[in-house]
């Protein structure tokens, strides 16, 4: 179950630490898996949420690229940059880090929260962009810039998007930087559809019961090139 209690505020624990005042935080299907049970590294009493901006409270002495005062975007990932897998891009497999706050360490929906290699895990937000602007960085608008820049999208291609909720969404941004001959969001949530009509009007939309034949008559190669799931 979850409930609102008080809690210590953190402090720094490791040279790397930064401690973040919390400014707007966000709330992810992931934290409801973990109500849901479905999340077995979760630990017990620990303070959920892993998207939040906030400003930078206190810093360990090991702490270089950020200091008190800063405002932040937190990573969702927590990672030291030195392992086999920091060193090749795949931070979440991290060996001493991977998805920690809000799961395995207290998270961000709070007034403070520890952010271990405060380095690697913050990032500065530039005076001209707001907080709430900033806060979907350190997840989901992540999340779909890294879908979208391994997928090898060309100009040439159909790319296929499924689901079209705040993830999904951001996802459709990041692809269409990549400018695809066409974007088809696979969405069966009228309010969404709608969504994706008044502000992408060039974006095809389809339900999930008619996808697999509007897909196959709006590809050129027998079906989409690209699929985001």
């Amino acid at each position: 179950r979850f409930e609102l209690i008080e809690k210590p505020k953190p402090e720094v624990l490791d040279p790397k630490d930064a401690v973040v005042r919390v400014t707007l935080s966000s709330i992810c299907s992931s934290d409801l898996h973990i109500l849901h049970g479905a999340v077995p590294l979760a630990q017990v009493g620990i303070t959920v949420g892993h998207e939040m901006v906030g400003v930078v409270e206190a810093v360990g002495s090991d702490v270089k690229k950020v200091r008190p005062g800063d405002r932040v975007a937190v990573n969702v990932e927590t990672f030291c940059g030195e392992c086999f897998y920091c060193k090749r891009g795949y931070v979440n497999n991290c060996t001493s880090g991977g998805w920690m706050l809000g799961c395995r360490i207290d998270g961000g929906q709070t007034e403070y929260v520890r952010v271990p290699y405060a380095d690697n895990g913050l990032t500065q937000i530039p005076d001209n962009v707001s907080d709430e602007q900033a806060l979907f960085v350190g997840d989901i608008l992540a999340t779909g810039y890294w879908a979208a820049k391994i997928s090898e999208i060309s100009e040439e291609d159909t790319v296929l998007i499924i689901g079209a909720g705040p993830t999904g969404i951001c996802t459709l941004l990041c692809v269409m930087l990549k400018k695809p001959k066409r974007i088809i969001v696979c969405e069966k949530d009228e309010n969404r559809v709608r969504f994706i009509k008044e502000h992408y009007p060039d974006v095809y939309t389809v339900s999930p019961e008619e996808c697999l034949e509007y897909v196959q008559k709006n590809s050129d190669h027998g079906g989409a090139d690209v699929v985001l799931e």
